[in-house]
């Protein structure tokens, strides 16, 4: 493993006896005598000592730029200046340790070594999360414009470890983004925890989110731990959160401001670091002004808030979502190597997806397991809807196994047979849709109002 280390001090003795404790024991130490001149390499270290008092700014400054540039590096704050209050803010901007001047060496000695057996476990944690993560991938396809802009506030939100909120319509990957978001951050390390507000009970909701304790109502048999124990050092991502009740949401805003909670029954505080990331499909200020959602709450939320376009308006990134699809079903349902024919695609291409990427993955789901032979058909992609397929298209799907049992007889009467069938089932169809109106039925059919009643008679539908 690289163990380099940066110093940021402007105190050449303390470099001297840095670089006489460390590089004995394989440490490689660079060092630098300002703020401005460690920042254009912090990049390339993982563990920074780092003095509070520079010629160019304060430590703590330098610390927040730190996290900004590099939010994995580990930095141990030194200086002579030691008081409570900086120990605190220090540690509260993400300090991993402290040492105070004149420092014991082998004090030093062992949290370098600590620091940099955190390291490790910390990147073998995320191997291990890599691999699992690997065998059910979680990706973003696009390339269209409004995509790559996403693609860039998610490179421009993550490492700072604020509240974000984002926007967009069922289907569209808001959970994706939220990914994006925890594994492009110096929280990567940590869980990502997430829950949709619209599937548990209102009355569940609290417990879910902040626990319980035992006895705490009904049915509470032992301790729990809630959601946000459970996304602790990580990312807690609130799917749908303007379906949270307004009592819990005032709970949950002294949480986002406090960083503690109580669990469910109990008194006592619980700290937990957690960044929360909050997704909806609604216009929250309209929740706003209906009284549904907290004012207070929206503002501390909306910190940063990115918006997903839907499918329909990035038309570019259809056929790659479609190809992505159908490879990721081929592979998780063992399936023979399949593709699309050119009908196919440009039916993919003229469908306006209400449910978005989440409706073009289970329509591909579907179509690579139920189609026959290698080629996927436009009547594979839209079985069920009579927009995207012809009437001849959609007869010959339906009779074919049909067809092929008929043939094996030799006095089928097969026109007569098919043409009754098709003509009882159409007008059992236009009649049930008319509300039995044989008037507004016969209208529908293009046909007169006897020819209707004869057709009933004969095929006894009412």
């Amino acid at each position: 493993m690289n163990k380099k280390i940066l110093i940021i001090d402007d105190d050449e003795s303390v470099i001297w006896v840095i670089r006489k404790a460390l590089e004995p024991l394989g440490y490689e130490v660079e060092a630098k005598t300002t703020i401005k001149t460690g920042i254009k390499v912090v990049d390339k270290f993982k563990l920074i000592l780092l003095d509070l008092m520079l010629p160019d700014g304060s430590g703590i400054d330098a610390l927040r730029e730190i996290k900004v540039f590099n939010p994995d590096a580990l930095i141990i704050i030194v200086t002579a200046h030691g008081r409570m209050e900086t120990v605190i803010d220090a540690m509260k901007e993400g300090a991993y340790d402290y040492l105070e001047k004149p420092f014991d060496i082998e004090e030093l000695k062992i949290t370098t070594e600590k620091a940099f057996r955190d390291i490790a476990m910390r990147e073998e944690l995320l191997k291990l999360r890599q691999t699992k993560e690997d065998t059910i991938p979680f990706q973003i396809i696009g390339k269209s414009k409004s995509m790559l802009k996403v693609f860039k506030e998610i490179g421009k939100v993550a490492p700072k470890d604020v509240t974000i909120l984002i926007y967009g319509e069922s289907g569209t990957g808001k959970e994706l983004v939220a990914r994006a978001i925890h594994n492009n951050s110096r929280r990567k390390f940590g869980p990502f925890i997430a829950i949709n507000s619209a599937s548990i009970p209102k009355e569940l909701m609290e417990a879910e989110l902040f626990g319980w304790e035992k006895g705490a109502f009904t049915g509470a048999i032992g301790k729990t731990a809630g959601k946000i124990q459970a996304a602790d050092g990580g990312t807690l991502f609130l799917d749908e959160i303007s379906e949270l009740d307004i009592d819990l949401q005032a709970k949950l805003l002294r949480f986002l401001q406090e960083q503690e909670y109580s669990p469910l029954g109990s008194n006592k505080i619980i700290k937990a670091d957690v960044r929360i990331i909050g997704a909806t499909n609604k216009d929250l200020m309209q929740c706003v002004k209906k009284g549904t959602f907290r004012e207070d709450l929206y503002y501390r939320f909306n910190v940063i808030e990115i918006k997903l376009p839907p499918l329909r308006e990035r038309n570019e990134d259809i056929l790659p979502l479609a190809h992505h699809f159908l490879e990721k079903s081929i592979k998780a349902f063992e399936l023979q190597p399949k593709k699309f024919s050119k009908d196919a695609e440009k039916a993919l291409m003229a469908y306006n997806w209400p449910g978005n990427a989440r409706e073009l993955e289970n329509t591909i789901k579907k179509a690579a397991i139920l189609s026959r032979g290698s080629i996927i058909e436009k009547k594979d992609l839209f079985l069920n809807d009579y927009n995207m397929c012809s009437i001849k298209e959609f007869l010959e799907s339906k009779l074919n196994g049909f067809l092929n049992k008929m043939a094996e007889v030799e006095k089928s009467n097969l026109y007569d047979t098919i043409m009754s069938e098709v003509e009882k089932a159409l007008f059992s169809m236009v009649l049930q849709e008319a509300n039995g109106n044989q008037v507004r039925a016969a209208k529908m059919l293009g046909i007169n109002r006897n020819t209707l009643n004869k057709k009933i008679k004969e095929y006894k539908l009412i």
